[in-house]
């Protein structure tokens, strides 16, 4: 195998030493151990380094992060919910008030409760029809106050409609951060775990010898079994990182004064509080004794069959009225004012909620980039150092412990799983505050911090 490593009479015999250095075994027992397993060792070495020191670093960017603004909703459900808001102002402004009523009826004894003297009182059928018009319930009255509660409505539904479209595109976006997040674990993991596995193999080599104790082997058995099942959780077969160079991901900024200001002036739980508000107003105004009232004037022509006389009728026109002793619709007004007082304080207290959750993914984003920054500086410290000690073995410089080296590799590894655990976090967090951002993307608001 070409490469940095090449194997030669002189690496077989400083792998035996270094074991003699690691476990305080002799030189002799250290070459029973298959040759082959050092070739392994020369083989993952040479891998490694070509990932660390030989890929160029990729550029950190935005474009991992695909989070919607959110500022359409469905055209199709949309449209339904205008055309159901202009039918119901239409069938509103169609309320005219007007009833035609009507009677017709025949006298079975037409002499029955009657004055027989008076021809023009006795009839034997009779044919009535009353046109009334009981203005105060038409649309002319509180007509502007009453369509725009229809109006407050349909926005309200298409609020709640757009509430959950953002809660679902959300959860869409975390599970895509999940699987990014689970194919860059399971890239890393892959060396890890074969790290341990060598490490294991030698030491159930010197173990099954006799040649040291089995508090080691445990140690690293623990170890490769925790990284196992961390690489068998996640559901998909991903293939090995292709560099480890530097992370792929960026530190962000968010600028969190733009965001709560926002948030403040737009967020649409505070306008579905708003909207609740001004429905509440508009039924107060529409709630008055007037409403209660029934004035009808109204015509009405009535046609008579007489057994004695030839058919005749009238009109007659008047004023019909019902009267309600009852204060009923004060208690109502007060009660709908109550309310409207209550949703006054439940904005507060909700703007409140808004503001600590907004704070407390502020603080997250924060923790996650501190823990990207303290991870990326440990992993450029750790390739420095990984890279002189290549050096000094190269140069034949000291004694060479590789099995303490494949640890160090390991923790470099552990480093990148770090940092992609917390970008992981720090992603999702973002994501949430896309929930208290209308018309806007969150993307809008952050920055890549160089």
């Amino acid at each position: 195998m070409k490469g940095v490593y090449k194997t030669n009479k002189n690496v077989f015999p400083k792998l035996c030493i270094a074991l003699f250095i690691a476990f305080g075994i002799c030189p002799s027992m250290a070459q029973k151990i298959d040759e082959e397993l050092f070739v392994q060792f020369e083989k993952h070495f040479y891998l490694l380094d070509s990932l660390i020191f030989i890929q160029k670093p990729n550029q950190p960017s935005l474009q991992s992060i695909k989070i919607d603004s959110g500022k359409a909703i469905h055209d199709t459900v949309y449209s339904l919910i205008h055309d159901k808001v202009e039918k119901q102002a239409d069938a509103m402004k169609a309320e005219t008030g007007l009833l035609i009523s009507g009677q017709t009826y025949y006298r079975l004894d037409e002499g029955f409760g009657i004055d027989d003297d008076d021809a023009l009182s006795r009839y034997t059928a009779k044919v009535q029809v009353e046109l009334r018009w009981n203005f105060l319930s038409s649309s002319l009255i509180n007509r502007q106050s009453r369509l725009k509660a229809l109006t407050i409505q349909g926005k309200l539904e298409r609020i709640a409609l757009e509430c959950e479209r953002i809660k679902e595109l959300i959860n869409s976006q975390k599970e895509a951060f999940r699987e990014e997040y689970d194919s860059l674990m399971a890239g890393v993991l892959q060396y890890r775990i074969n790290n341990l596995r060598l490490l294991n193999d030698v030491q159930h080599y010197l173990v099954s010898d006799r040649s040291i104790a089995t508090d080691e082997l445990l140690k690293i058995m623990d170890e490769q079994a925790i990284a196992e099942r961390q690489l068998v959780a996640i559901p998909k077969d991903y293939p090995a990182a292709s560099q480890l160079v530097r992370p792929d991901g960026a530190v962000i900024k968010v600028d969190t004064a733009s965001i709560k200001k926002h948030i403040a002036e737009k967020n649409l739980m505070l306008y579905d509080s708003d909207l609740q508000i001004e429905l509440l107003s508009e039924k107060e105004k529409a709630t008055n004794y007037w409403r209660t009232l029934n004035l009808s004037p109204f015509i009405r022509y009535s046609f008579y069959v007489r057994p004695e006389m030839r058919k005749s009728s009238n009109i007659d026109a008047g004023l019909a009225f019902q009267i309600p002793l009852s204060v009923q619709e004060s208690h109502k007004r007060k009660v709908l004012k109550a309310e409207r007082l209550q949703k006054y304080m439940e904005k507060e207290v909700l703007m409140s909620s808004i503001m600590e959750k907004v704070d407390i993914l502020f603080m997250e984003i924060e923790r996650a980039n501190r823990g990207m920054a303290g991870e990326l500086e440990r992993i450029n410290k750790l390739r420095t150092y990984l890279e002189l000690r290549k050096a000094n073995y190269q140069g034949h410089i000291g004694e060479y412990n590789f099995l303490s080296r494949i640890k160090e590799y390991n923790h470099f590894l552990t480093c990148w799983e770090n940092y992609y655990s917390h970008q992981f976090k720090r992603n999702c967090s973002i994501a949430e505050l896309q929930l208290f951002l209308p018309e806007r993307s969150v993307l809008e608001f952050c920055t890549i911090v160089k």
